[in-house]
C-alpha cells in the first residue's frame, strides 16, 4: 500500500530514510532503537507502506524524536549514532521552586542538590521566594534573596532566575501563572513545581523522560500529590488555555475544552510512582 493510498495525518514520520530502521533487503523489519514497539505498544498507529521498492513504516499522529536521516548523521562515527541520539532526546524542562516563608538555608540548598543529581538536569530553575515579604521585615532572621540567588548561580543550572513575592495574597497558582508569563518563549515543553521542603525522587526526572519518549504518554496536566508538589504541565496546554486565569485551574479548562480532554491528565503517581505526598 502507498502513502496515496491510505489517509495518514498531517503530523506523522516515515521511517524511510532514518538511519535507525532495519531493513530485509527492501523491506522494513523494525528499528534499531525498539522504538516500532514502543510506539505500537502505546497504541500509536504504525502503518506499512510501499514507496517505489521500499517498504517501511509511517509514525501515524507523531514527530519521532529519534528519527536521523545520513545527511545529519554522516558527519559522525557510525558506531556513536545511537548513544549520541538518546542523549539529544532527553526531555527539557523548566523546575520551578516555591520557596515557603520558613525555609532554612539548608533546605534550599538541599533542593538544590537534588535537582542537580536528576538524571536529566533541569534547563532552567525558578526560584518563587514567598520568603521576601517576611525577610523585608526580619532580614536578620530569614534567607537573604542574594544568597538564593548565589545558590542558583554556583548550581549551574543551563538558565535560573529569583521571583520575590510581594503580594502575600497571590496563591500558588497565580504565583505559577506569573513564573510562565515571564518564560512563555522558553523553549522547554514542560515544567514542573515543588516545594523547597518536598523529597523529589531521584528517579523522577528519568520517570518524566520515560513516560514521554518510551512509554508515549501525551501529558497535557499531571496532578500534583499535594497542592502543588508534582504538578507536570505542558506548556503548549498552558499557553493555550491562559493557565489557571479567572480563577480557573488549568486541568479543569483542558477536560472541558480539549476534545477527550481526560486522556491528556493523568496523576503525577501514574509517571513518577516515586512521588509521595
Amino acid at each position: 500500500m502507498s502513502e496515496e493510498d491510505i489517509k495518514i495525518s498531517q503530523v506523522h514520520t516515515a521511517c524511510k530514510n532514518c538511519v535507525f530502521a532495519e531493513y530485509d533487503q527492501s523491506t522494513q523489519v523494525g528499528c534499531k532503537l525498539d522504538k516500532i514497539k514502543d510506539y505500537e505498544g502505546a497504541g500509536i498507529p504504525v502503518v506499512e507502506v510501499q514507496d517505489g521498492d521500499k517498504n517501511f513504516n509511517i509514525i501515524d499522529g507523531r514527530f519521532c524524536m529519534f528519527y536521523r536521516n545520513e545527511e545529519v548523521m554522516q558527519k559522525y562515527s557510525q558506531d556513536s549514532w545511537e548513544e549520541m541520539v538518546k542523549l539529544q532526546t532527553k526531555v527539557p524542562y523548566h523546575a520551578i521552586i516555591f520557596i515557603g516563608e520558613d525555609s532554612s538555608f539548608k533546605e534550599i540548598k538541599a533542593v538544590c542538590n537534588k535537582l542537580k543529581k536528576q538524571y536529566v538536569k533541569p534547563n532552567m530553575v525558578t526560584f518563587v521566594n514567598k520568603q521576601y515579604p517576611k525577610y523585608t521585615r526580619d532580614p536578620e532572621n530569614n534567607v537573604k534573596p542574594s544568597v538564593m540567588l548565589e545558590l542558583l548561580v554556583d548550581s549551574g543550572f543551563h538558565k535560573y532566575n529569583l521571583k520575590n513575592v510581594y503580594d502575600e495574597k497571590m496563591d500558588d497558582r497565580s504565583l505559577i501563572d506569573l513564573v510562565f508569563d515571564g518564560s512563555k518563549d522558553e523553549p522547554y515543553p514542560f515544567y514542573v513545581v515543588f516545594e523547597s521542603g518536598f523529597n523529589i525522587p531521584k528517579s523522577f526526572s528519568k520517570d518524566l523522560n520515560d513516560a514521554i519518549l518510551i512509554k508515549m504518554m501525551q501529558i497535557g496536566f499531571a496532578k500534583p500529590v499535594d497542592d502543588i508538589n508534582g504538578m507536570i504541565v505542558n506548556r503548549v496546554a498552558h499557553k493555550k488555555h491562559a493557565g489557571n486565569s479567572f480563577l480557573v485551574n488549568l486541568e479543569d479548562k483542558i477536560e472541558k475544552f480539549e476534545d477527550n480532554g481526560t486522556k491528556f491528565i493523568y496523576e503525577a503517581t501514574e509517571i513518577c510512582p516515586n512521588l509521595k505526598g
